[in-house]
């Protein structure tokens, strides 16, 4: 069968991910690391080494790539769409500035790093450069590269762990930033130093007219769709014509697909019904995607890349950290922030390779040594990178416990055994006990978020507006100077009231408060939380605090995160 590697790859690709993401989930690190290293154990790198056939074979990695390039593309427009202008609007620009010192901070530490070491240690002159031009440009090269971070590992380990909040929010807006600038950076170079035929204003401008025109044009389609299967062909097909349009016209098709996301998600009423319809699906693409990542990570190029890939790590390590706590600093973001960000920044590999492989293109000597120290960095980056980024959500909060304890099978072989035999007897009408698995004994503080939004008591009512207008949720926890919870703010009990502008300038978040508000214990059982839920049901969410110490805001839980974890207990049963 002429097809037989790729039948192969395939049943290897989907089983061995499936035992690889069990595995790692065993071991408490994010799935996407085991399907990595699935990957990486079946492709032709470690079987090159170990002297076996690989399963995923280099030709099946090769006919795969447009599954893989479209999951790629998915990744780029859902991080896109994390843009949402009046997100940025909340932010006044401070996010701008966190971006600017840590990628400028990345930047000068590679740079630096990487200039001096060839200057200093390796003395590699490339012509028609000297040894100080020589250094220059693989410093400049690979300050701009290790801008760059990975959108796609982020976003797996972001989605598999259910977090949400201000750093998970800053955190996927950083690393769309963080693309947009590498990738721009690297126009600029190649234009200007290398004497590249392309127009720089296309270049700059194609992403922009290309993204932004079929974006457009899906919002306007999107009005005339209902169902999801639609949206579904809509959006799939949209993806693969701008893949073509880019190979046409010569434009970055990771940029493009970035800035499509952006303008789709400001631009179409159904954004929010478009990402729904398509997360149904994509996740199987993810799982290919990783898998073939790991396939193509090429194990040897670690000996090779010497000196000169040890600092590019180590530099990039200490730019992505220390860059996002000054920078994060600076832009008065929280101590969450300022402490976690940097760490989650740590993984790099598409945007990176398509770089380092133009590198290798456009400057033939010099470029094929910057291409094997990125790709033997790439190797290092995507193993611990997805485990930096689950450490970092973890600690700031975002992620709730239940998410952690689920990453465990639910049952054990004999027990699943048990329910297969005692589910094919009920299909043949032959009566069985059978035992109910109740959600209702988990305990409110496995599901709550620990990273909390809060209002000053002291913040003026026009703020607070703002505030409320960028929001998701309708009611905000309330803290006096000392952190100290005081109170609730609810919209609804606000928003029909009509303020005299005079008066307007005077009023501030705590003569709106709601003192003693409706609270939940985080010993409290999933139960009573929902028989609080049942007698209050005008409330979308509840603050969790300690009844010994009612001051101190522990977490809140939605009635999201209550309905659905009763609803993935039930399929489970």
């Amino acid at each position: 069968m002429d097809n037989l590697h790729i039948l192969l790859a395939l049943t290897t690709i989907f089983a061995g991910a499936l035992a690889g993401g069990r595995l790692a989930a065993m071991l408490h690190v994010p799935r996407v690391t085991g399907y990595l290293l699935t990957g990486l154990l079946f492709g032709p790198s470690c079987a090159h080494l170990l002297g076996f056939t690989p399963l995923i074979s280099s030709a099946a990695i090769t006919e795969l790539r447009p599954l893989s390039q479209l999951a790629l593309a998915l990744i780029m427009m859902n991080v896109g769409g994390q843009f949402q202008l009046e997100q940025l609007r909340r932010w006044r620009g401070r996010i701008f500035a966190l971006s600017a010192v840590e990628s400028g901070t990345t930047f000068v530490l590679v740079a630096g790093g990487c200039a001096l070491t060839n200057l200093v240690w390796l003395h590699q002159a490339i012509a028609p450069f000297s040894v100080g031009a020589t250094s220059l440009l693989m410093g400049l090269l690979t300050g701009i590269i290790a801008i760059a971070t990975a959108p796609a590992a982020t976003m797996m380990v972001i989605r598999e762990y259910s977090a949400e909040g201000t750093t998970t929010a800053t955190l996927l807006a950083l690393v769309g930033l963080n693309n947009i600038i590498s990738v721009v950076l690297f126009l600029l170079v190649q234009h200007f130093l290398f004497n590249s035929g392309g127009s720089l204003l296309w270049g700059l401008g194609g992403p922009l007219f290309v993204g932004g025109g079929i974006a457009f044009l899906v919002a306007i389609w999107s009005q005339r769709l209902d169902l999801g299967s639609e949206f579904k062909c809509l959006v799939l097909g949209a993806l693969f014509a701008i893949t073509v349009m880019c190979q046409l016209s010569a434009v970055n098709v990771l940029l493009t697909h970035l800035v499509f996301g952006i303008i789709l998600a400001n631009s179409s009423p159904r954004w929010h019904k478009i990402y729904a319809a398509i997360k149904q699906v994509d996740y199987p693409l993810y799982v290919l995607f990783f898998v073939i990542a790991g396939a193509s990570l090429h194990l040897e190029t670690l000996a090779h890349i010497g000196s000169l890939g040890v600092v590019y790590v180590l530099m990039r390590c200490a730019g992505k950290w220390y860059g996002a706590r000054w920078g994060a600093r600076l832009a008065h973001f929280s101590r969450r922030e300022q402490r976690y960000l940097g760490q989650a920044l740590m993984a790099q590999a598409g945007v990176a390779i398509g770089l380092a492989a133009t590198c290798a293109q456009m400057w033939p000597v010099g470029g094929k040594l910057l291409e094997t120290v990125i790709l033997g960095a790439v190797v290092v980056f995507e193993l611990f990178g997805p485990v930096a980024v689950r450490n970092a959500l973890v600690a700031s909060g975002e992620v709730p416990i239940l998410s952690l304890l689920r990453k465990r099978a639910p049952q054990g072989a004999v027990e699943g055994l048990h329910d297969v035999v005692s589910h094919f007897r009920a299909a043949l009408g032959i009566p069985h006990g059978h035992r109910i698995k109740d959600a209702g004994d988990i305990l409110v503080e496995h599901i709550m978020r620990k990273n909390v939004e809060t209002i000053r008591n002291d913040t003026p009512f026009n703020e607070l507006l703002r505030f409320i207008a960028h929001s998701r949720y309708d009611r905000f926890p309330v803290v006096d100077k000392n952190g100290a919870f005081v109170g609730i703010i609810d919209y609804t009990e606000i928003r029909n009231l009509l303020f005299e502008p005079a008066l307007a300038n005077l009023i501030v978040a705590g003569d709106l408060l709601i003192a003693n508000p409706q609270t939940l214990a985080p010993r409290q059982s999933l139960r009573e939380a929902m028989e609080t839920l049942n007698r209050h049901r005008h409330i979308s969410y509840f603050p969790v605090v300690d009844p010994a110490r009612p001051e101190q805001l522990l977490g809140v839980i939605s009635q999201n995160d209550l309905l659905s974890t009763f609803q993935s207990f039930d399929n489970n049963s």
